[in-house]
């Protein structure tokens, strides 16, 4: 029996497809259309799926690694790059199954980039003071964001993703559910004003 035939599909309009059924059902959708936007910037997305190679994928990861961020001045990060690479797997993975627009996955046979151990360092007492003070004398919502950073370890996404219903001023606790750290209460700092949050 002949295998199907494959539907031509460039890896751009499969991006703006993917986004539109897949990518927008999931919490990471924001992140993924940003990265769509960024594979989107390089000749693979004019290449029609079933055509795209390991060779074009591994020449793509290697080009973005020779890069320099604009915003930072600095290269661009092997887990930045292994993070495109995982929606493009996840994108071949869809269109192989349920699209019919390739045969294979590229993706899967490329060697990923290694990923940095991250950066360990806390702030030193002279620096926090000189920010807490600073905070409190132009901009007492970052005065609040800043304590509330570092009394918790919460991390930027969940402060902002904060409502009030998460926040149990009695007790001085905020529930946050689903975070990627903890999933239960975490203190809200002692020495932000309670009355700031009402």
């Amino acid at each position: 029996m002949p295998s199907p035939r494959i539907r031509k599909m460039s890896l751009s309009r499969a991006l703006d497809k993917y986004l539109k059924t897949v990518s927008v059902h999931k919490k990471g959708h924001q992140q993924e259309f940003y990265r769509s936007n960024v594979i989107k910037r390089y000749p693979i997305a004019l290449r029609n799926m079933d055509e795209i190679t390991t060779v074009d994928i591994a020449t793509y990861r290697d080009v973005r690694l020779a890069e320099i961020n604009p915003r930072t001045g600095k290269p661009i990060t092997g887990n930045t790059v292994r993070l495109e690479l995982a929606l493009l797997s996840s994108l071949f993975n869809i269109a192989r199954v349920e699209w019919g627009t390739c045969r294979t996955n590229p993706v899967e046979l490329v060697r990923k980039p290694k990923v940095s151990s991250g950066r360990d360092r806390r702030l030193t007492s002279s620096e926090e003071r000189r920010l807490s003070r600073y905070f409190r004398e132009k901009n007492l919502m970052l005065y609040v964001i800043f304590h509330l950073a570092l009394e918790t370890a919460m991390r930027q996404g969940e402060i902002l993703a904060l409502r009030w219903e998460h926040i149990d001023l009695r007790h001085g606790v905020a529930h946050l559910p689903e975070t990627k750290t903890v999933t239960h209460g975490m203190f809200l700092c002692p020495d932000v004003p309670v009355t700031f949050f009402r």
